[in-house]
């Protein structure tokens, strides 16, 4: 269903609830939320729902804003933006008890695919407005709180080309320019694992923590992830010869590479990771952190409004 006709009040019923707080990111998604929000209100208003809302205006901005909407009573707070909003949101809820919802109204949206949320507004919306409260695990990266996933080396590389190209290019195309540049500028890098099964020394391209399945905008890196396990999945990605390394990232991409030789992939509660190479680690699309690392699995740490 699509936007239009979103002002028809009767598209949607409301059950018994309690009041909304939306902390809104207006130029995530390339100001979609911005655009969408509006009409949004326009239902909220029409159907008597008693809700609040504030704009973020800069980066970590909605970290603030939702202690301050915690602290005055808030109850449930509902990121409207992409992974960065849901993370600084998640980031403050953890701890609280208050309820998160999400309209996943920027680009990558990662964690929202892993949690079956839809993108379209409307939809989404419902899913805030009649969905049900199930607690979802978190992780922590040494003292830095991620909730889709953590990831090192290959992906930091994209990243950081991703950024880049945003300024002046719209939607998924920056992804795919981010990760065509990294692959001309491929590192090797010498990882030392730690977990109660022993220690592991490997030379790969690419680590990643994940308690959702996609990161990148779309990335099915670690495809077995569970949020309601308790656990964190772990892929590592080995040395390979230069001639399959496309064809294996390719697979990584569509979540096809676990039967891979170069592919090591298992779930822990904890895991410490060490390289010299040094540099920063992709939590949830922010560079924060750096080697070395603890990785946490946060079993149930914040409860999240899903589709009931």
């Amino acid at each position: 269903m699509g936007i239009q006709g979103l002002c028809d009040p009767g598209l949607l019923e409301v059950c018994r609830m309690e009041r909304l707080y939306f902390i809104l990111n207006p130029v995530a998604g390339t100001g979609r939320g911005a655009k969408y929000f509006p009409q949004l209100r326009t239902i909220l208003e029409a159907k008597g729902v008693d809700f609040g809302f504030v704009r973020s205006e800069h980066p970590g901005h909605a970290v603030e804003l939702t202690r301050q909407a915690v602290a005055a009573g808030e109850k449930r707070i509902i990121a409207v933006g992409g992974d960065g909003t849901v993370n600084e949101v998640a980031s403050a809820l953890y701890g609280t008890g208050a309820v998160m919802g999400i309209l996943p109204l920027g680009t990558g949206n990662d964690l929202a695919r892993t949690l079956g949320l839809p993108t379209d507004p409307l939809e989404a919306l419902d899913v805030v407005l009649t969905g049900q409260v199930r607690p979802m695990d978190a992780g922590m990266a040494n003292d830095c709180f991620f909730i889709n996933a953590a990831g090192y080396g290959f992906d930091v590389d994209v990243l950081q080309r991703v950024e880049k190209y945003k300024k002046r290019l719209n939607g998924m195309l920056p992804y795919l320019l981010g990760i065509v540049e990294a692959l001309f500028h491929l590192r090797r890098l010498r990882f030392t694992l730690k977990r109660p099964e022993g220690v592991m020394e490997a030379t790969g391209f690419i680590l990643v923590a994940g308690n959702g399945q996609y990161l990148g905008g779309g990335m099915n890196a670690t495809p077995q992830a569970d949020l309601f396990d308790g656990l964190l999945d772990v892929c590592l990605v080995k040395d390979m010869p230069a001639h399959k390394f496309l064809p294996a990232i390719v697979r990584f991409v569509k979540g096809a590479h676990l039967d891979l030789a170069e592919v090591d992939y298992f779930k822990v509660r904890e895991l410490e990771l060490s390289c010299p190479a040094g540099g920063p680690l992709d939590l949830d699309g922010e560079l924060k952190s750096q080697p070395p690392v603890i990785f946490r699995a946060l079993p149930g740490a914040i409860p999240v409004l899903l589709r009931g």
